[in-house]
């Protein structure tokens, strides 16, 4: 008999780690071997437990699962990381995908639709839904565009895109960078205006999607 195909479940909800645990409580082939309530959780049990597939939420307090899943590619890349989340948005796909995340599957997906998608990561194969992929696509001619409204961001700007992504406030941005909240706010909201987002999240979806930053700080 081969050996179960291992799991990491990351989501701050308990429900619904409980829910995607007895979705597959009559599947042998899979064992959760573990469960976290944040990314800094997912990351320390990934180092001692080593699963097969990591499954993180993307929207998690400490460090969310875009950061983790990056950190995670960096530190242990023998995991494979799988999104499972509720954003069906082609910029938090592609945010994923450039954070290393092979799969990327939204909590409405049907049972059948889950193992599926952990049996094709398991095999080394990709696992995206196909509706959001086509969003993707269709999104090529917007990401230039946005992509040449970035390119207008100063390095300063940059390094604050940077701290947005790795969750630090504008208090904490302006500490990091020695200058005050209010400068710190003030640049947080010329870079949402150059990449054309709405909050910060946003922007910090925008930026890892583009490649422009790849956090290297986050919030202990």
């Amino acid at each position: 008999m081969n050996e179960p195909i291992r799991l990491l479940l990351a989501d701050d909800h308990e429900v619904t780690r409980a829910g995607f645990a007895a979705m597959l409580a009559d599947c042998p082939e899979f064992s959760i071997v573990g469960q976290a309530e944040d990314g800094q959780q997912a990351l320390e049990l990934c180092e001692r437990l080593n699963p097969h597939i990591a499954i993180l939420d993307i929207r998690m307090p400490v460090l969310n699962g875009l950061v983790t899943a990056r950190l995670l590619n960096e530190r242990l890349p023998a995991i494979k990381v799988l999104l499972f989340t509720m954003y069906d948005s082609p910029d938090h796909l592609e945010a994923a995908i450039s954070a290393g995340a092979v799969g990327y599957l939204l909590k409405d997906a049907s049972r059948q639709e889950v193992i599926d998608g952990l049996r094709q990561v398991a095999a080394g194969q990709n696992a995206l839904n196909g509706k959001v992929s086509a969003q993707l696509l269709r999104r090529v001619v917007e990401r230039s565009q946005s992509g040449m409204a970035s390119s207008t961001l100063t390095p300063r700007e940059r390094q604050v895109l940077g701290l947005i992504a790795g969750g630090f406030t504008n208090r904490e941005i302006g500490e990091k960078l020695g200058i005050t909240t209010g400068t710190a706010k003030a640049h947080v909201e010329r870079v949402i205006g150059k990449l054309g987002v709405s909050d910060r999240t946003q922007a910090a979806v925008q930026g890892m999607a583009l490649g422009l930053v790849a956090p290297t700080e986050h919030k202990a």
